[in-house]
């Protein structure tokens, strides 16, 4: 990675996971819930918080954003301010560390007061997931175009291979012994398609990564 791209790369990763939480929490979650969930429900019904059954219901996805405050200040320390006096550098991290308590403080207490911090904490989860995704993501081609294409075509057989056989087994034990649901039809035609297909599937595996 080029020094002198790092600081926009950084920005982009903080852009990229910051809306991709949004829109799971938009779309995903609003689905799961049968509610619109929305940073400004008022803007939508201003009496949502009184109606028994809203359709809208506040969303606090957005400490997605205030999560990444640290990453930014970092990203900026480390590629704008490296070169200039210890002071001013001092003085950065004083105001942005007392700008983020603050946020935490006023945020994270209405979160506590409605009990929403469980809430708080699945989306700091997923800030942390999507952003490891996302870095993840970038190295990754770069790191396999040092594997051959049979080598790869090979590991990605291996890894649905494995898929299909985990699957074939772990798929009738939930269904048969921890939720009591009878044999079906379907059961059947799933796990005779995932045991034959994955042994398939592991053999040229094999095949591949050996050539």
């Amino acid at each position: 990675m080029s020094v002198d791209s790092r600081f926009q790369r950084d920005v982009a990763r903080m852009l990229l996971t910051f809306f991709a939480v949004a829109v799971i929490d938009l779309v995903v979650v609003s689905l799961i819930t049968q509610r619109l969930r929305f940073w400004f429900p008022v803007w939508l019904d201003p009496d949502w918080a009184t109606r028994s059954e809203p359709w809208v219901v506040y969303s606090q996805s957005y400490a997605a954003g205030i999560f990444m405050i640290p990453l930014l200040c970092r990203a900026i320390d480390r590629e704008v301010l490296a070169t200039t006096s210890p002071a001013l550098r001092g003085a950065f991290w004083a105001t942005a560390l007392t700008v983020f308590a603050f946020i935490l403080w006023w945020k994270g207490g209405l979160m506590v007061e409605y009990k929403k911090h469980v809430e708080a904490l699945a989306w700091l989860a997923l800030t942390a997931i999507l952003w490891t995704v996302i870095r993840v993501a970038e190295e990754l081609p770069r790191r396999l175009e040092a594997w051959s294409q049979k080598r790869l075509l090979g590991a990605l057989l291996f890894g649905v291979a494995c898929f299909f056989l985990v699957m074939s087994a772990v798929d009738p034990i939930v269904q048969l012994e921890i939720q009591r649901v009878a044999w079906s039809p379907g059961l059947a035609i799933e796990v005779g398609f995932f045991v034959p297909a994955g042994a398939l599937l592991m053999w040229v595996s094999k095949r591949l990564r050996r050539g």
